[in-house]
């Protein structure tokens, strides 16, 4: 969008520095920008399975919509509604209701399978049977008719629930934090990230500088699974201490099935993980889009974007974290030449961003008639500062 346009559009008026831009610029430090390739996993790989999900995919295929209590009630409720507006509204919602299974139970069993189908992709098979063993246990050990996470359910919606959640849990398969199975269960996204990691870490310590790193991650229930890969694998747990900043999702009205999941998190607020990152208790912190923008985040050396970014105030706003006199940015690519033209893209907006940064260093251009000062306008000066 032209600058003009933007202006006309938010009735403001854009200024750029322009004199002293030498002195700006000495304090404006720009990270140097790297991409790395991972090889795109493969799904017909029967080892590259999950069984915990399937698990999860088993005990939703005996699940009969007609006997969920949600809808049975709205049955009951379409049943006593005379012909009208009320019933027409009523019947509508039943339909859309079985048709999109969207029910508290089913449409949260299904949003598990998806998220932990979406970790096995991306993470691998190890980061899916935890998700899935954490996010069960967590629900099962919160029975309670008070707790949060069901607290806008009816009885027997929570019965129904567990009835399931239970069926699921007595089929998964324990979870191993051996290091062997965890290195043998993680994709090559993963290992392409431990080995960029090192290369930062070290690449920062060349310069006395302690290592400190932002990884951007799109979904919430990556974030948790990649810090607890990251918190053991040994790589990766001697050298870095994590913390994680998470978006909000809270409903006002029927909370989802996968906000338990903000549970499988070490309790901590995200003032206090903000405050250790500053310190330098914490070095590594993995975050979704939440700690690109209006969070108080020292300047690190290592920004790291787990997924590519969606746009370029994105992409513009993740890089700017990386705010070091000695710092870098990095994108992730699929190797398949799935993201080629991408990063491609992306190069070239680097060029311009940095065309446009050292655009008229030495000649200072006299501001146009409409950047004018207007002698009448008041203006607000401090003497101790000028």
């Amino acid at each position: 969008m032209h600058h003009r346009t933007l202006e006309a559009n938010l009735d403001c008026v854009i200024r750029s520095p322009r004199a002293n831009r030498d002195e700006l610029i000495a304090h404006v430090h720009r990270p140097v920008f790297r991409y790395v390739r991972y090889d795109t996993p493969q799904y017909l790989d029967r080892n590259y399975t999950s069984k915990n999900l399937s698990a999860v995919e088993a005990v939703i295929a005996t699940m009969n919509i007609e006997e969920d209590p949600y809808v049975i009630a709205l049955r009951a409720s379409l049943a006593k509604t005379t012909r009208g507006p009320d019933r027409a509204r009523l019947d509508q919602k039943l339909s859309k209701t079985i048709q999109g299974k969207k029910t508290y139970s089913h449409g949260g069993l299904k949003d598990l399978a998806s998220a932990a189908s979406a970790i096995c992709y991306d993470l691998g098979p190890w980061a899916a049977d935890w998700y899935v063993d954490g996010v069960v246990s967590l629900a099962l050990g919160k029975q309670n008719p008070y707790d949060d996470f069901t607290g806008s359910l009816q009885p027997k919606e929570k019965t129904y629930l567990i009835k399931y959640l239970s069926q699921i849990q007595i089929n998964l398969t324990p979870v191993s934090f051996d290091p062997v199975d965890i290195e043998a269960g993680i994709t090559d996204k993963v290992r392409v990230l431990l080995d960029t990691l090192d290369y930062e870490k070290e690449w920062s310590e060349s310069s006395d500088e302690p290592y400190s790193g932002l990884i951007f991650v799109k979904r919430r229930d990556e974030v948790l699974a990649l810090a607890e890969i990251l918190s053991r694998h040994p790589r990766s747990s001697p050298h870095f201490r994590l913390g994680c900043l998470l978006g909000s999702s809270h409903s006002s009205y029927r909370n989802t099935f996968l906000d338990i999941s903000r549970r499988l998190m070490k309790e901590q607020p995200q003032a206090e993980t903000l405050a250790e990152f500053r310190s330098g208790d914490k070095n590594l912190i993995v975050a979704t889009a939440v700690a690109e923008e209006g969070l108080d985040i020292q300047a690190c050396g290592n920004v790291i974007r787990w997924d590519i970014p969606d746009n370029m105030a994105s992409w513009a706003q993740s890089r700017g974290r990386a705010r070091r006199k000695r710092s870098s940015f990095v994108l992730m690519f699929e190797s398949a030449g799935v993201d080629d033209a991408r990063v491609s893209e992306f190069e070239r907006l680097e060029r311009q961003m940095t065309a446009l940064y050292q655009a008229n260093r030495t000649k200072p251009q006299a501001p146009s008639e409409e950047e004018a000062f207007d002698e009448d306008e008041l203006v607000f000066k401090v003497e101790s500062t000028g």
